[in-house]
């Protein structure tokens, strides 16, 4: 087969169904026939293709030459040899790929983390692991700013350890911090779930409560915590006992605003130590800031 002879063209390969039909069909009785051709000695040179009689040739398809066979085949192969070169390639490609996007997806992963991480570490205590005062300003706010009008908002418990500079004094601040883990963890026990334990710095914690506006459950509770935190710490050798003082603001009765809320919550917490009562409820911030003026004015007078 000469080359206008030839359905295909190797330009065209990619572009035209390669082979057609028609070779396949022409291969396929050549292969049949050749090893018969071969067997006939009698009639053929030995390297040369057998050549039919007139009677053969009007019985069988005119049959391709070896050469072009040959040349056929390797054409075939030099098509495949490409197809599997582009094929590693592409595989190549897609690992590589593949590679690249595990490595971002890792690399994002590690991002985040490291955000969370930072974000978890601005927003909890070291030592005890708990949310720290920033995490109680954002929270309460969030509370507040969602507060219906005519429905309660949340509750503000301020709690000081009575006396804790002693312990660090008498046994070293290695005993006081374990003095201050154990303690955030039994008000972490003593609350409900949901509700937000804070240690808002040194030996001064807080606790907000959702849906407790009531006088009865909070009396409960105070009552709660302090009979939790007033049992006896075993740390080491020593067996120590911590007395705590707590005070109570409740929104709306005692303030709308956080700095209200919270003003409220401290200075309850400081009557309550004034008193060594254990807890004692808010007064408004008016009530505050006129309590605070007397105690001014009487400052100020002549002995």
């Amino acid at each position: 087969m000469d080359s206008k002879q030839r359905p295909w063209v190797w330009g065209k390969g990619l572009a035209a169904p390669w082979p057609t039909a028609e070779q396949v069909q022409r291969w396929k009785l050549w292969l049949r026939a050749l090893p018969a051709q071969w067997a006939e000695g009698s009639n053929t040179q030995r390297g040369r293709v057998w050549v039919a009689s007139p009677s053969h040739a009007k019985q069988r398809p005119a049959e391709p030459s070896v050469n072009t066979c040959v040349a056929a085949m390797q054409q075939m192969q030099q098509v495949i040899a490409r197809e599997a070169a582009e094929r590693r390639a592409l595989e190549r490609t897609v690992q590589g790929t593949q590679a690249a996007l595990a490595q971002a997806l890792a690399d994002l992963d590690r991002v985040r983390n490291g955000e969370r991480q930072a974000r978890h570490q601005a927003l909890h205590d070291e030592l005890t692991d708990l949310p720290n005062r920033r995490h109680l300003l954002e929270r309460l706010d969030d509370l507040l700013g969602q507060r219906h009008p005519l429905q309660p908002g949340p509750t503000v418990l301020f709690i000081d350890l009575d006396n804790f500079k002693a312990v660090n004094d008498t046994h070293g601040h290695g005993v006081g911090d374990e003095v201050l883990r154990i303690t955030a963890a039994r008000l972490s026990a003593a609350v409900r779930q949901g509700d937000l334990v804070v240690r808002l710095g040194g030996d001064e914690f807080a606790c907000l409560l959702l849906g407790v506006s009531d006088a009865a459950p909070l009396h409960q509770l105070c009552a709660k915590l302090l009979h939790a935190v007033c049992c006896p710490m075993k740390i080491a050798q020593l067996q120590l006992l911590v007395r705590p003082s707590i005070g109570v603001a409740i929104c709306p009765q005692h303030g709308t605003q956080v700095d209200a809320l919270l003003a409220c919550a401290d200075a309850a917490m400081y009557a309550a130590k004034r008193e060594r009562c254990g807890y004692a409820f808010g007064t408004t911030l008016k009530a505050i800031n006129a309590v605070n003026t007397n105690s001014a004015d009487h400052s100020e007078q002549p002995a």
